[in-house]
């Protein structure tokens, strides 16, 4: 049985805030909405969101993540610091037009 069960879930924008930040925050936060169960934390550079999510929806979110280039968005579980160089890894791919 796929029961929801609460995870807390850390969004990093940093600065400057770009119109490419805001449209990546936007696209998070469309996704986990639904899922909200409390904003521990938020202010112009991150959250921390408690959401209540099965392990579909938890995959989903994963999988949303694989696109982002601009923001970092990880489970309380899991490794930042290597989710982050991934992410700039994408990143320098787009730059360097490969």
């Amino acid at each position: 049985m796929n029961i929801p069960q609460i995870r807390v879930l850390y969004l990093n924008w940093g600065s400057p805030l770009t119109s490419k930040v805001y449209k990546e925050v936007g696209m998070v936060m469309t996704e986990i909405l639904p899922y909200v169960y409390k904003v521990q934390f938020a202010d112009d550079e991150g959250a921390i969101i408690y959401v209540l999510i099965n392990q579909q929806q938890e995959e989903e979110i994963k999988q949303l993540r694989s696109t982002l280039m601009y923001i970092d968005v990880w489970f309380e579980d899991e490794d930042q610091e290597k989710l982050r160089q991934e992410r700039l890894t994408r990143w320098g791919k787009t730059v360097r037009g490969k």
